[in-house]
């Protein structure tokens, strides 16, 4: 575990004081904390600190007593230390270490103390930083020596006092709360409180060692340590945190805790353990209840809870909660079983009485299935267990549906008649589990309680069946989940239309567009939307829609397919049904990519991730496609950074069968930084995973392959690769993979025409033979611009590269937003155009390539540079040569018209220009770029 983490503005607290202090003025800091917080950590490493920059330091602390306190406890500490520091040259320091060995009568009482302990520290000639810890646990005197030192005169005084002190832990008669209630004292004082840690800050302290623990294992460390760093180390070390509703509390950590109850009177401690029976929180109409106590004993004891700070009033005031989750756990679980028993039922049975006892609406189910299941009443228990996860289903709340499942499925066997009490069957139990975990992120069990549910089932359930197969494919087993849908639809073959024939038709249909079959799968879809109509399913008819939205955009019918995925989305909320919601907002985006509008694709995913992580469904696999097509939509935008960090968060923990698409977009981002070891990793995980022929992977997943062997400069293995996809699309119907890949394949035979151009020109005639079957019969602008990069690569094969057609590539993929590719061309243009003419086109290619940290173009883009003698000095905004006149000509207030005619250049070029000065300079028009220009002096 780290040994300091985080903490940085409270050292720069004390590091600003001992500043002044070396300046001659003498300073107080208070730093306060629960117990655990740090402060002994943050004292020791600013005690380190200021050794190193030549202060001196002396340390002492508070004891705890039982009994009496020892008077001037830390004091004596503090002279042992001094004498072996600096001697007894200091007859201040004789005198009180006489004074307390009751060797002379130098002093006669404590003022003298006080006065001789400032002559001491005064002796020391370099700046002091004198300590004292655990002040919360000081005797008078030293709270005296502690007022005198803070109060006496600051200047000439080079003293910096830094007391620690638990600010949980102050009754309302203790010593110290009186000294910090003086305002003549705190207003001499400086005060840090070191509050918990973040969830990244406990993240640092807990990843310290060699192996990175599980994010979600953190996660529940910072929910029960609530960022105490350490109550979290010792629940780490102690491994207490397998169960997320529950911890074992070490015996260490449970004296800890429980040592903050010595001194609690017998009403109090009463009212700790029914709150600790409640849970972490209760509603005080409910304490008043269970707990038996007279009004006027309750209040006090209550009060007396809330003194120590055991205890403290939720948002509404209504509730009471305990100050710390660990105190309660330690509470609960040191009440003897008798008593906890009596409690949960005495809970139960009121909140049965009266449901508005429970900690606010909604939630009386789920505490009347906790407590009677604790009381071990199971009969009560099974059925309020159910109840329980049904409303938690209805709801969205998800893994509190799972907990009141699987305590249901676990009372089962213990009841006879159990489906009577439940009021549900086994099966429809085990069904109800299965979607429950399903949607908490366990796709696992999902799948194990659903085989559970058809063998118990004991007959062919179609319905079954299709909700196993959707868990299956959902983890990434498409082969099997096939077959499985396939099974489903011979049970239903020659059945009258239902809602369960509608959804497995419309599987099927997504599986048919999963393997690059479009057509197949829109006639698929399109009988699944027409069995849903007539068996009146809405809910089956968005969903029908939602795929046939999909087949239509595959089909390049883009309008009827976004019309489509709309109206699948209005049905999906209407019907409140989340899978389906999602599901289009993923294919919402795919399409809106696939027409080019990636600004519009990126922001469908990103509301449709925004939708499932309201309702806590981030870890899900539809969350994940979601926020994979998000990044998509990024990348070809140029905005790798904020794609990867969207990656990066759904891949946590994610096994390869269920994340192949995002470690696919993620490798795409790598391979264009030329982090190619990095890139090899991810395709290495996704390797042997079952692919199904899925277009939309093999392509890309065969591109980067190409790409990542010619950034290793093997070339030939870069061919063999485009082959190895080229011949896995050819059957398929999507032009777009096809034309993308065979657009990289031209490159790499290009780039091999230098050393094999025998071989090269032999791979270039049968690219360009794919890429024309490839086309598509209606053109989208992608596959025309894929169309033009493939003619600019031939020509550059055949040794006839042009700049012309290079710099049409170029404001081609300007038009589409895709700034990676127009760098590329441009960087292509610069070497066919020479030195005069490449110079700018050059300079864009290598602004943007820095910007995106695309390292292998940006350093083809150098070479190019050095070998032309050109200078990559950068200009405002980014602008190019041509772009910066142009804005220039804007100032001058010419309209494109007259800027074109002017530059020598079509309108159109002129606009795409003025397009670019827009998006550099983050403005929306002529007016606010004149503006900006004029603003920033720009043409004096």
């Amino acid at each position: 575990m780290a040994d300091f983490v985080g903490r940085l503005a409270e050292m720069a607290t004390l590091a600003r004081c001992l500043t002044e202090v070396r300046q001659g003025t003498a300073r107080t800091v208070l730093v306060c904390g629960d117990a655990g917080i740090g402060k002994s950590r943050l004292l020791d490493r600013f005690a380190a600190a200021a050794r190193e920059s030549g202060a001196r330091v002396l340390a002492g602390a508070c004891e705890e007593h039982f009994g009496d306190p020892m008077p001037y406890g830390p004091l004596l500490e503090i002279l042992e230390l001094f004498g072996r520091e600096f001697g007894a040259e200091s007859e201040a320091y004789r005198r009180l270490n006489d004074f307390f060995d009751r060797r002379g009568d130098h002093i006669s009482g404590p003022q003298q103390v006080f006065v001789n302990v400032r002559r001491m520290l005064q002796y020391v000639e370099v700046p002091l930083v004198l300590i004292i810890e655990d002040l919360h646990w000081a005797d008078p005197s030293t709270l005296d020596l502690v007022r005198h030192l803070t109060q006496a005169r600051a200047e000439e005084r080079r003293l910096l006092l830094v007391c620690s002190y638990r600010s949980n832990d102050l009754g309302r008669t203790d010593p110290l709360r009186q000294l910090l209630a003086s305002a003549d004292f705190t207003r001499r004082v400086e005060r840090t409180e070191l509050h918990p840690f973040t969830l990244e800050e406990l993240e640092e302290l807990l990843n310290a060692g060699p192996d990175e623990l599980d994010p979600a294992l953190v996660e529940r460390c910072l929910v029960w340590s609530e960022g105490n760093p350490f109550y979290a180390e010792q629940l780490m070390a102690a491994g207490a945190l397998d169960s997320p509703e529950h911890v074992r509390l070490s015996a260490d950590l449970e004296s800890v805790l429980l040592a903050r109850l010595s001194g609690l009177g017998d009403d109090a401690l009463r009212v700790l353990r029914v709150a600790a029976v409640a849970g972490r929180a209760m509603s005080r109409r409910l304490l008043r209840l269970v707990s038996g106590l007279k009004p006027d004993g309750l209040g006090a004891a209550v009060q007396e809870c809330f003194d120590r700070q055991m205890l403290v009033a939720g948002r509404d005031e209504d509730t009471y909660q305990f100050r710390h989750a660990l105190l309660r756990e330690a509470v609960y679980q040191t009440t003897v079983r008798d008593i906890r028993v009596d409690l949960h039922s005495a809970m139960a049975r009121a909140l049965s009485a009266d449901a508005s006892l429970s900690l606010a609406e909604g939630s009386a189910a789920a505490e009347l299935a906790s407590h009677w299941y604790q009381a071990g009443s199971w009969p009560e228990a099974l059925a309020s267990a159910v109840h329980a996860g049904q409303q938690a289903m209805r709801t969205f709340a998800f893994k509190s549906a799972e907990v009141q499942f699987d305590r249901a499925l676990k009372l089962w066997p213990r009841l006879s008649g159990a489906a009577g009490v439940a009021g549900l069957s086994q099966v429809q139990l085990l069904v109800e589990t299965a979607e429950a975990a399903r949607w908490s992120g366990n796709t696992d069990r999902a799948i194990a309680e659903i085989e559970s549910a058809i063998a118990e089932a004991g007959e062919d359930r179609p319905d079954l069946r299709e909700r196993h197969a959707n868990y299956l494919w959902e983890t990434g087993h498409r082969q099997e989940a096939g077959r499985v849908y396939r099974e489903a639809a011979e049970m239903l073959d020659g059945q009258p239309p239902s809602a369960v024939k509608a959804r497995v038709l419309a599987a099927i249909a997504l599986a048919r567009l999963h393997a690059g079959r479009y057509a197949e799968g829109n006639d698929m879809a399109d009988a699944a939307l027409r069995v849903a109509i007539d068996a009146d399913a809405r809910a089956e008819e968005g969903r029908a829609l939602d795929v046939s939205g999909l087949a239509r955009g595959m089909l390049g019918e883009f309008t009827d397919g976004v019309e489509r995925l709309r109206r699948a989305i209005t049905i999906a909320r209407e019907e409140k049904h989340i899978e389906d919601l999602l599901r289009a907002y993923a294919n919402l985006g795919l399409i809106l990519e696939n027409a080019g509008n990636l600004r519009e694709a990126a922001e469908a995913s990103m509301t449709g991730l925004a939708e499932g992580r309201r309702l806590d469904l981030g870890a899900t696999t539809q969350a994940m496609i979601l926020a994979n097509n998000a990044s998509v939509a990024l990348v070809m935008l140029g905005e790798w950074r904020d794609a990867e960090q969207i990656i990066t968060e759904v891949l946590l923990d994610r096994p390869p069968a269920e994340s192949i698409y995002p470690r696919l977009t993620l490798a795409e981002i790598k391979t264009a930084r030329g982090a190619f070891d990095q890139a090899r990793e991810l395709l290495d995980a996704i390797d042997g995973v079952e692919l199904n022929g899925d277009p939309r992977f093999l392509g890309p997943l065969h591109t980067i392959r190409a790409l990542v062997a010619l950034g290793d400069n093997d070339l030939p293995e870069a061919v063999r690769e485009v082959a190895r996809g080229v011949a896995a699309l050819r059957e398929g119907e999507n032009s777009l993979e096809r034309l993308r890949l065979c657009a990289v394949g031209l490159r790499c035979a290009a780039d091999l025409a230098a050393t094999d151009p025998r071989r090269a020109m032999a791979v270039g005639d049968q690219l360009a033979r794919e890429g024309f079957e490839a086309q598509p019969p209606e053109s989208t602008p992608e596959t025309d611009q894929l169309v033009r990069l493939c003619q600019a690569e031939r020509q550059r094969l055949q040794g006839i590269e042009s700049a012309v057609l290079w710099s049409q590539v170029a404001e081609g993929w300007t038009r589409l937003d895709r700034p990676y590719e127009a760098a590329y061309a441009r960087w292509r243009q610069a070497t066919a155009a020479g030195r005069i003419e490449g110079r700018e086109p050059l300079l864009e290619a290598h602004r943007e390539a820095e910007r995106l940290g695309a390292e292998p173009l940006r350093a083809n883009v150098v070479r190019l540079a050095r070998q032309f003698g050109l200078d990559l000095a950068d200009r405002p905004y980014g602008l190019t040569e041509a772009e910066l006149e142009t804005l220039r000509l804007l100032c001058q207030g010419l309209d494109a018209s007259r800027i074109a005619k002017a530059r020598g250049v079509t309108r159109r070029t002129t606009e795409t220009q003025l397009h670019q000065v827009y998006r550099k300079m983050e403005v929306h028009g002529q007016v606010e770029a004149t503006a900006k220009a004029r603003r920033d002096n720009l043409f004096p």
